[in-house]
């Protein structure tokens, strides 16, 4: 499997795993979305299986008082059959973040494919989970 940041020209099968989830989400609210927003503010990140998507995290690169700089992951969505994927791009997002100099991820809201024991080092906050990075 290879995880890395999603190209250009794969951000449609991005759409369509994020959309197995995310049902009311509409191919042009999406471009819309990543016209707006990509790549300074979200990042695409996919884990791949012989060129196939089977996990997508959606990122962003955050700054505030609080936490200082972060990672918050906006969006994972892993395909069913490959859910025992999501702690491979867990720890990838992980290295990610430690090569952004990130002090934490956060990880907010609804996700698809994610379960709890993935989340090793991380505790509850708010809504989500959060895990300082050494």
């Amino acid at each position: 499997m290879q995880i890395r940041e999603l190209s250009e020209s794969e951000l449609e099968q991005g759409y369509h795993l994020l959309s197995t989830f995310r049902l009311d989400l509409t191919i042009e609210q999406y471009e819309t979305f990543l016209l707006a927003c990509y790549p300074k503010d979200y990042r695409t990140i996919g884990a791949l299986e012989r060129g196939t998507l089977v996990v997508y995290a959606g990122v962003c690169i955050r700054e505030n008082l609080e936490l200082g700089r972060h990672l918050l992951i906006d969006d994972f969505v892993a395909s069913e059959g490959y859910e025992h994927k999501s702690a491979e791009m867990i720890d990838f997002l992980n290295d990610y973040a430690k090569i952004h100099k990130c002090t934490c991820l956060i990880i907010f809201g609804k996700h698809q494919g994610l379960r709890l024991e993935d989340l090793e080092g991380f505790r509850p906050k708010r809504d989500g989970f959060i895990k300082m990075i050494p």
